[in-house]
């Protein structure tokens, strides 16, 4: 059975909300709003959510108040701002308690009060709500569906017919990690070379400044990442105490710079190429240890999706893609990625399989809440 598509979903527009949090509220519409509100350019939106504790709340806030004086507004702040015709959510957020104040602001816009929703979902208004007791109080929560339900070989993924695997020790990923890590306890800068077409170019690794500087292009290196090492000529050196890679590109030769977290993010995405590592399965359940910073890094238009489940509790990849409805090539991206920075691992000596049943800390704790609670910040 096909679900009913929302023809006419409210449209959301946020000020003072940063790109996480937008993608946060995105995954929150989908589910527990059940599409019945998008976010949306700000002259197309219905309603506005404005964020009192970011450091230019409240220019963001004349500034609608001029551009769209009739557009009804939520605002979220740790305390009551006092303004006036809008609804106001105390923080930290319950994500329900926040589409149940967007669909009341939308279908209260003549009404000049100001509603207040605390954590608890009790208001303070003239007007009374009347939330409808499946959603009041409701946590984010998917249907429980337990790993074993989705096995390695019904993992879900319509854009693929089968799942590739490889090994990091077979591609220019382990010679590269190891060379950081070498370079890192020596504390000396190191080359790396790598032979092309009958020419010598460098990646020189510099712990002491957390640089590295490749004469290699990214769209070359993103080919060599997934050339079998057998392959490729290569060679590595140490460099004296008093030379760093500044020594060795004073030259007028051409050449790419990024931090050394940022070049095994990438290196380990290339190699991985939507492909798992041999030693996992698509119901291997990974947790994150910590947020990437996704803001630096080069990211896939989901990993902030996939940070976000995992940062709740440890899930497999096949139940990520699941829950997300996204490839999962994507998760296993993702996850070769962050394992390479030591931020995701596998979960070892779990005597249940972890449900995508997100564990409730308090009476209104939800996936989201979290997360939310950056956006003070």
């Amino acid at each position: 059975m096909h679900k009913q598509k929302i023809t006419n979903p409210i449209r959301i527009t946020t000020l003072g909300l940063d790109k996480r949090s937008q993608e946060v509220l995105r995954m929150a519409f989908s589910s527990v709003a059940k599409g019945e509100c998008i976010l949306s350019d700000s002259a197309s939106a219905d309603v506005g959510i404005c964020n009192m504790d970011s450091h230019n709340a409240n220019t963001l806030w004349s500034e609608n108040k001029t551009l769209y004086p009739e557009r009804p507004m939520v605002v979220i702040s740790i305390k009551n701002p006092q303004l006036e015709n809008c609804t106001y959510v105390k923080k930290p957020i319950n994500i329900t308690i926040l589409v149940d104040a967007i669909k009341d602001a939308f279908s209260s816009t003549a009404i000049q009060h100001s509603a207040t929703y605390a954590t608890n979902g009790t208001h303070t208004n003239t007007q009374e709500l009347h939330p409808s007791p499946q959603q009041s109080g409701k946590s984010f929560q998917e249907t429980p569906m337990d790993s074993s339900l989705v096995p390695d070989d019904q993992w879900n993924d319509e854009s693929n017919a089968s799942i590739n695997y490889y090994s990091p020790a077979d591609y220019l990923q382990e010679e590269l990690q190891n060379s950081v890590t070498q370079a890192n306890k020596k504390n000396l800068s190191a080359q790396y070379s790598i032979k092309i077409n009958d020419v010598w170019l460098h990646i020189a690794i510099d712990p002491i400044h957390n640089k590295v500087i490749s004469e290699i292009s990214d769209q070359m290196l993103e080919s060599l990442c997934t050339t079998p090492r057998y392959c490729i000529e290569i060679r590595l050196k140490f460099l004296s105490k008093n030379k760093s890679h500044f020594d060795i590109y004073r030259s007028d030769k051409p050449y790419h710079e990024c931090s050394i977290d940022q070049f095994i993010w990438k290196i380990a995405l290339w190699t991985s190429a939507g492909r798992l590592s041999k030693d996992m399965t698509p119901s291997t359940s990974i947790q994150l240890k910590h947020w990437p910073n996704l803001t630096r890094l080069t990211q896939s238009e989901n990993d902030i999706r996939i940070a976000a489940l995992l940062s709740e509790q440890p899930s497999a990849p096949a139940l990520i893609s699941k829950v997300l409805g996204i490839p999962i090539s994507h998760v296993f991206s993702f996850y070769a990625a962050a394992h390479a920075l030591n931020l995701a691992a596998p979960v070892v000596n779990v005597a249940e399989k972890p449900a995508f049943n997100i564990r409730q800390k308090s009476k209104h704790h939800s996936l989201f809440s979290k997360i939310l609670e950056k956006f003070s910040g």
